[in-house]
């Protein structure tokens, strides 16, 4: 039978959007004290708020002896908003943590696009191919935070006496891995140490620009510099990461800092684990090099700003805003391909700075990169309009030789850029980062080697609550094949 609609049908309003307060901290109450962001477009859907681009969606985590073996909807959860409809609580409230993450995200995400449409890059498209990120804030008790495309969203957990929801900080990091991975998804499938390690610093550097559009967060920074706002001068709740979680894990301050010396150094030369002065390899541990540079050329601008007679505050508020263009546009100007480096993001910062920011801070950059590795010193900025690739990346696959210990024999596929100019070296240096990070994974006992076709989210958990960063299984021909996990942390 067919029923169409009949006039005398009642329409149903969609729920009204308004602009809706709810609990914040763009750090967390361990480094600067709880305060409230006003959020645009919110319906506020029953206790569980969206907006075009974020929705409040709940999980639970399904443990099993301490490990984390799979994640099931959580339908009850929801906040209960004030008499007057906003979503603001006191820190102990039970939904404290919900309130604060869905804020940050959606603040972050609101900030990153008002910067696109400022660049003329159009707006966050998520990589699942769903309107909304969903950000679930009490999925259960777990040392980290995470972003799972499978699983379209941001996962927080308790751990002792905190939680990763509660640090606006930690948000907004996450919520970068979610942007980066709409805008270029082929880097959360890239195994090179610098695209991962890229991913990671992104999160880092999305959230110390959200810090530094919050008023009372720089009127702290300059009141930890003493007065100066001097960035260089000492650490402070900029340059580290995550200082609750890091008190929780016994930690004096961050679970990492970006006011570091740090040089580049390959990868592949050392260890898996650094400490506070030496690097490793590991993602998290790499990324600093480039957290510790992108917070340099904040510095430098900082400093400039106030030679040109800012004060310490107004300097620090307008270096954020110009280094959103910078972050920003160098993704926008980056390759399409799997892998990057921190010498290629590096540069296209300085294009960024050229094309967005007028070449300001082509010697703030300059310096910076060079002094890091990162950047030859007669570097120059790519010039407008020029295309170094063709409008669509093409996938290559290769197989492991027999040098390659377990991986020997497996396929791999590369997304990489298809040169508009014949530039073959550039598809050789994407395969070659991939097979080198794929190599160092094994090594380092970080890749599941599994018979299952799809593994499910739970066989890349590891008992100690580490994860897999990549895996082998077959593929639809019966081949061995390598692939990333699509998970960043």
């Amino acid at each position: 039978m067919n029923i169409c609609c009949s006039n005398h049908t009642p329409r149903v309003a969609a729920p009204a959007a308004n602009t809706v307060k709810f609990s914040n901290n763009p750090q967390d109450v361990d480094a600067l004290p709880n305060d409230t962001v006003d959020i645009p477009g919110v319906n506020a859907n029953g206790g569980k708020p969206t907006t075009d681009h974020v929705a409040l969606e709940n999980k639970k985590g399904i443990f099993i002896l301490g490990q984390m073996v799979g994640m099931k909807p959580d339908p009850n959860y929801k906040l209960t908003p004030n008499a007057d409809g906003n979503f603001v609580y006191a820190d102990n409230d039970k939904n404290f943590n919900g309130a604060n993450a869905f804020g940050a995200v959606a603040e972050t995400v609101n900030k990153y696009n008002e910067v696109l449409g400022d660049l003329g890059a159009g707006q966050i498209e998520w990589a699942f191919n769903k309107p909304q990120l969903k950000v679930s804030p009490e999925t259960g008790e777990y040392p980290n935070a995470f972003y799972a495309r499978q699983y379209e969203g941001l996962h927080f957990f308790h751990y002792k006496t905190t939680s990763t929801a509660a640090s606006g900080e930690v948000a907004s990091h996450e919520t970068g891995h979610a942007i980066l991975d709409a805008r270029r998804p082929g880097f959360m499938e890239g195994s090179g140490a610098e695209t991962g390690a890229f991913h990671e610093a992104f999160g880092d550097t999305t959230g110390m620009l959200m810090t530094l559009g919050n008023a009372k967060a720089v009127d702290a920074i300059v009141a930890q510099t003493g007065g100066t706002g001097d960035l260089s001068s000492v650490r402070n709740m900029l340059s580290d990461v995550g200082e609750a979680f890091g008190h929780a894990l016994g930690r004096e301050g961050g679970i990492r800092t970006a006011k570091n010396d740090f040089v580049y150094a390959d990868p592949a030369t050392l260890p898996e684990q650094g400490d506070e002065t030496h690097l490793g390899r590991e993602v998290h541990d790499f990324s600093r090099l480039w957290s510790g540079a992108f917070y340099d050329v904040l510095d430098g601008i900082s400093d400039a700003n106030r030679a040109a007679g800012m004060t310490p505050a107004e300097a620090l508020t307008a270096a954020g805003s110009e280094a959103w263009k910078l972050m920003v546009g160098g993704v926008e100007l980056s390759s399409k391909a799997s892998e990057t480096t921190f010498h290629e993001m590096a540069s296209s910062m300085l294009t960024a700075d050229a094309q967005f920011n007028g070449g300001q801070r082509a010697d703030v950059i300059k310096s910076v990169m060079v002094k890091r590795g990162l950047m030859d010193a007669d570097a120059t900025p790519a010039q407008p309009g020029a295309r170094l690739f063709n409008a669509e990346p093409v996938q290559q696959q290769f197989t492991f030789g027999a040098d390659a210990g377990q991986l020997a024999g497996v396929k791999m596929t590369s997304t990489v850029d298809s040169p508009a100019f014949g530039l073959v070296g550039l598809t050789n240096s994407t395969i070659s980062e991939a097979e080198k990070g794929a190599r160092l994974m094994a090594q380092d006992g970080n890749v599941l080697f599994t018979d299952k076709q799809n593994p499910e989210m739970g066989d890349f958990f590891r008992p100690d609550g580490t994860a897999y960063t990549a895996y082998v299984a077959p593929n639809a021909n019966g081949e061995k094949e390598f692939r990333r996990t699509q998970i960043a942390f």
